[in-house]
């Protein structure tokens, strides 16, 4: 039972992943359709640093909800843009 978790949660730590990447790479082509820089999207985004775009686009981060909401707002999309090829 114990290994069957440890499967699940591993499973579902890749899909985590995978979706964090897919997402950062459609907010990345988002902002370069839109011809903003990174330093642009954050200033946007009422963010301080750069660093926060570049970890999303990276799939490097477990962006909330609400992240998501302020990318998508600074990009004049809908959040559901993000999910959407």
């Amino acid at each position: 039972m114990t290994n069957k978790l440890n499967k699940d949660r591993e499973q579902e730590k890749v899909e985590t992943e995978r979706l964090q990447i897919l997402i950062g790479k459609r907010i990345r082509k988002i902002r370069k359709e839109r011809d903003l820089s990174q330093n642009q999207l954050a200033i946007k985004m009422n963010e301080r640093d750069r660093q926060v775009v570049q970890r999303l686009e990276q799939g490097k981060t477990n962006c909330s909800l609400n992240l998501l909401r302020v990318t998508a707002k600074a990009l004049n999309i809908e959040i559901t843009d993000l999910f959407i090829k």
